[in-house]
């Protein structure tokens, strides 16, 4: 008798548990939880995703197997921009084979040797997007001309963006870039040249997002505080359904870590934040990161005319 009463109890509190959880909206087809939440304001679908440079990976981590993952992937969730780490020309030239409507802005990277530098594109759907200015500046104290810092195994870069949205005109900023991985203090250094040349780009103060890889998670306070006092947000905390789950999942090898981020500035709000941890082509893993897929909503209200 006792059982029958207690199992009533169990289930609503296991329901009451559930109401609770940040839950995540996989239709990447409607990105709003209900009718309410799609306010009429403009919005963008941005993408920070690090695809993995083509190395010596072999078997399903090799790039001719993962590729059709990832074209399906972005195929799938389409977002407007991606900016994109460790992508080299192959991979490039792949992507916008495989989704044409996809132009790309490249890092400018003179002369250096492609394995001496990370490379960070921006993948924009042509269609939606003009690009008004963009370029490419170096994450060191002469960011102006090819250099890296003493201490760094590679080249590290910013690659920009000025857009302007082909339906309705609102302009905006993206820059795309990818940390070091070997001491803290470098990543300080590197995060403050991007807080100095987004001011130089930006003077208007019109909305602008970072993405990329900064090979450590959001914890570290001296490399992001300086961000976060200058008035960017973090998409992963503010976002109204997100999640915190780990990004960089090294093809299953380790439990993994947050790496890959998105902060903004001047936009009205962050509907979802979404670590992207789906199959695609059949494949566990299309990296040894996996994308994440934000909305951003301007504060503008949309206008057609």
């Amino acid at each position: 008798m006792n059982r029958n009463i207690k199992i009533p109890a169990i289930i609503l509190l296991a329901a009451a548990l559930v109401s609770c959880i940040r839950k995540v909206d996989y239709d990447y087809s409607r990105w709003y939880k209900t009718d309410d939440d799609n306010d009429g304001r403009r919005k963008i679908s941005v993408m920070t995703f690090n695809v993995r440079s083509t190395g010596s990976d072999t078997g399903d981590r090799a790039w001719i197997v993962r590729k059709n993952g990832v074209f399906e992937m972005m195929k799938t969730i389409h977002p407007i921009i991606m900016g994109s780490q460790e992508c080299e020309s192959v991979h490039m030239e792949d992507i916008t084979s495989a989704l044409p409507e996809y132009h790309i802005i490249a890092p400018d990277l003179a002369d250096i040797p492609k394995e001496e530098c990370a490379e960070d594109a921006i993948f924009y759907i042509k269609d939606s997007l003009d690009v008004i200015s963009s370029g490419t500046f170096y994450l060191t104290g002469t960011p102006d001309v090819p250099s890296r810092l003493p201490q760094s195994i590679h080249y590290r870069v910013c690659t920009w963006a000025k857009f302007r949205l082909v339906n309705g005109g609102q302009e905006f900023f993206c820059f795309n870039t990818h940390f070091d991985y070997t001491a803290e203090e470098l990543r300080v250094i590197q995060m403050g040249v991007v807080i100095d040349k987004i001011k130089e780009h930006n003077p208007d103060g019109l909305p602008v997002f970072l993405t990329g890889d900064m090979n450590t998670d959001e914890t570290e306070k001296a490399t992001f505080q300086p961000l976060l006092d200058c008035g960017f947000a973090s998409a992963r905390v503010n976002a109204v359904t997100g999640d915190s789950h780990l990004t960089f999942n090294a093809y299953g090898d380790y439990k993994g870590s947050i790496y890959d981020h998105c902060f903004y500035k001047n936009f009205h709000s962050v509907p979802r934040f979404v670590t992207v941890r789906d199959s695609f082509a059949g494949l566990k893993y299309i990296s040894d990161h996996y994308p994440v897929n934000i909305i951003l909503k301007f504060n503008d209200d949309f206008d057609s005319e």
